[in-house]
């Protein structure tokens, strides 16, 4: 039934006007999450007959009732606990030596973002010193975005496999101006925390990286962060520092805050002793504006930063929906329910290969991640076909030969494959149940 669903929204998709399969639509790459709440017992479903039904249906991104998904309990699931998991098995890999040649370790650290600021940098950086030091920022948040659980995991686990030294900066301190949480720093610790537990279910690295806080550290070394601070912000006018935020929101306040947070993250970035920096593209900005400083100083040790990818809001007109709708992404605290509804109202029009947020998501989640794309179909529809690489995924769905539904009911089982260990981690593991408890507070109910 699944099936059916996901067929009669091809149907919807091409009585659409106005839509044509050869343009893209403007997309921002990133709005303001949707909170869950983890700590309940993720309601699942058994057979997801219907569900199934609306995913293969709806290849278009029309919105069908979602009333008739039957939820069932977690524990009346199959037994999944043989089932591969894929960072695990990465992980293994790392835990022997530095991998590999000086070409493979510059590739697989060149691999990390598409937005590097400066590759000859990185060469020569990597032929000085065979154990860089690499910082990774983190904003602790008490729901996490999918590119900050797996992305993130995939990228740390990539820098300690090259013989980097990673250390995670936490970057806790920066709650006193985040009015969400009354700009409490214990809170923004408790949340921290609740985001390494995040880590550890996905497989990350952590015994062999190093957790900072960067409370701490303006704290031992406020000599040096704040001086830094308040040179970047004398150096640096209004006008620039509004260019950090892009398109912001019209109708959200500007505060002093908000002016002087930028210097803040520029300060932290430059007063470390930190050869690599692992960026969001949040904090793509911060890093050009502490390119500029250097520049402007003589300064001449920038260090590098590589920003790892961002994936695009599932909606087709993210700017026109409220900035907390939770359809706009995956998130890791998200069930099966959560992932099917949501890829059920996904943007994933016929024939569109670039600007498609399902495809984007095989791209950099489920092929890096399990390595494979599996579409199970029926056989007058094409049968089964199992894709190795986006060339070969993005060829068939150009040509048509791959149905949006198809894509969205194997897209949907692969996400619930990868975050199924994560849940079970949280349900069984006794810090991560107190670290969700810890976060309770912070979670809105849907």
């Amino acid at each position: 039934m699944l099936a059916r669903a996901f067929a009669l929204v091809g149907k919807v998709w091409k009585r659409t006007p106005n839509m044509s399969a050869s343009t893209s639509p403007r997309r921002r790459s990133h709005l303001p999450p949707q909170p869950r709440h983890l700590y309940h017992t993720p309601a699942q479903r058994d057979i997801f007959s219907v569900e199934q039904q609306l995913l293969q249906s709806n290849s278009g991104g029309a919105l069908p009732r979602l009333d008739c998904i039957s939820k069932q309990n977690w524990s009346k699931q199959p037994n999944t606990g043989n089932m591969e998991n894929s960072a695990h098995a990465a992980l293994d890999s790392i835990r022997d030596t530095v991998e590999g040649s000086f070409d493979q370790r510059f590739a697989t650290l060149k691999s990390i973002g598409e937005d590097r600021v400066n590759d000859d940098e990185l060469e020569l950086l990597l032929k000085k010193k065979s154990a860089p030091i690499c910082y990774v920022w983190c904003d602790p948040s008490p729901w996490m975005h999918i590119s900050e659980g797996i992305i993130k995991t995939l990228c740390v686990n990539k820098m300690v496999r090259s013989g980097c030294k990673v250390k995670i900066i936490m970057t806790d301190w920066f709650a006193r101006i985040n009015h969400n949480i009354g700009g409490n720093l214990n809170k923004m610790q408790t949340i921290g925390l609740y985001n390494i537990e995040m880590w550890k279910a996905a497989g990350m690295a952590l015994d062999r990286v190093e957790l900072v806080w960067l409370s701490d550290e303006i704290n031992r070394h406020a000599d040096e962060y704040w001086p830094l601070a308040m040179d970047i912000s004398r150096k640096t006018t209004v006008h620039r520092i509004k260019r950090c935020y892009g398109r912001r929101d019209p109708f959200e306040e500007f505060t002093a805050a908000d002016i002087f947070y930028p210097s803040l993250q520029c300060a932290t970035i430059l007063f470390q002793k930190v050869d690599i920096w692992l960026l969001g593209m949040d904090q793509h900005e911060a890093n050009l504006l502490a390119r500029e400083y250097c520049k402007h100083i003589k300064r001449q040790n920038k260090p590098i930063a590589l920003s790892h990818n961002i994936l695009p809001n599932l909606l087709q007109y993210p700017e026109e929906e409220h900035r907390r709708n939770p359809l706009l992404a995956i998130y890791m605290e998200d069930n099966e329910v959560d992932i099917s509804r949501k890829i059920i109202h996904a943007f994933c029009p016929p024939k569109l290969v670039e600007g498609n947020p399902c495809l984007e998501y095989i791209k950099y989640i489920i092929l890096p991640w399990l390595g494979k794309f599996e579409v199970v179909r029926k056989k007058e529809d094409g049968g089964d076909k199992m894709f190795l690489s986006m060339e070969e995924l993005t060829t068939d769905y150009a040509s048509g030969a791959l149905q949006p539904g198809d894509v969205k009911l194997a897209l949907a089982n692969s996400l619930s494959k990868i975050l199924q260990p994560v849940h079970g981690h949280f349900k069984s593991n006794s810090e991560a149940k107190n670290a969700v408890e810890g976060v309770k507070e912070y979670y809105i109910a849907k």
